[in-house]
């Protein structure tokens, strides 16, 4: 019997190996190997900036509120090791089509601009598959539906399961982003009821992963992509 297939999804690229919702961080998650790289992005001057925080102070050099400096303050910072926090179109233009991109609505009015953009796209590279546009926004993402019914939209929950899982059916979600908290096999099971995929945030530890791995998730979003590939290869190796 084949195994289903289990997508490792990078967390803000791969932030427990470099900093957060950079070019490197994305750069290292791809050199892994992940199924997909997730990320944030809030609107800053009519521009999607990918950074995650409200305020500056966890991973920039900088200070205070993020919506009080304009986009090219926030590009002179450092936001580790030297990096700039990147825009959404540098992000993309690095990813390729090397993983598929999954872009998290941060902040209110992102959820044009992101669809401007991926109507831009090279449609020779980039393909509308390609792309998850997830939030915790329930406005925002159905802003996203109503621009394209088609496009892939992912639902995050922390709580309140069935509120979150109402709405993702309503809007026809391909998939449904529970935190590990609330993973049971109940829940994975009426999501692929529906069709939805059941990708699970954030799981980082062996026993977790392997926990959803075993429920049936179909997928993981992991701050160590590494890990999640070496588990992945023991289960093969150990199939064999």
């Amino acid at each position: 019997m084949k195994t289903p297939k289990f997508d490792v999804i990078g967390h803000r690229g791969a932030m427990g190996l470099a900093p957060e919702n950079t070019l490197l961080s994305f750069k290292k998650a791809l050199e892994i190997g992940v199924d997909g790289v997730e990320f944030d992005v809030q609107n800053i001057d009519d521009e999607l900036l990918v950074f995650h925080d409200d305020t500056l102070d966890r991973t920039t050099n900088g200070c205070g509120r993020l919506l009080d400096y304009s986009l090219n303050d926030l590009r002179q910072l450092d936001a580790g090791q030297g990096e700039k926090i990147p825009l959404l179109a540098e992000v993309i233009e690095l990813i390729g089509d090397k993983a598929f991109i999954n872009i998290e609505l941060k902040g209110i009015n992102t959820a044009s601009l992101v669809m401007k953009l991926v109507k831009l796209l090279d449609k020779r590279r980039f393909k509308k598959e390609q792309f998850i546009i997830s939030s915790y926004h329930f406005s925002e993402l159905y802003l996203i539906y109503e621009f394209d019914p088609e496009i892939r939209i992912g639902v995050i929950a922390d709580d309140q399961p069935i509120i979150a899982f109402d709405f993702a059916d309503e809007i026809n979600a391909y998939s449904f982003h529970p935190s590990y908290s609330m993973l049971n096999q109940a829940l994975i099971e009426q999501a692929h009821s529906t069709g939805m995929k059941v990708y699970v945030h954030t799981v980082n530890e062996l026993d977790k992963i392997q926990n959803s791995r075993e429920l049936g998730a179909d997928g993981i979003f992991t701050d160590y992509p590494d890990r999640v590939r070496d588990f992945l290869a023991n289960e093969r190796a150990g199939e064999m």
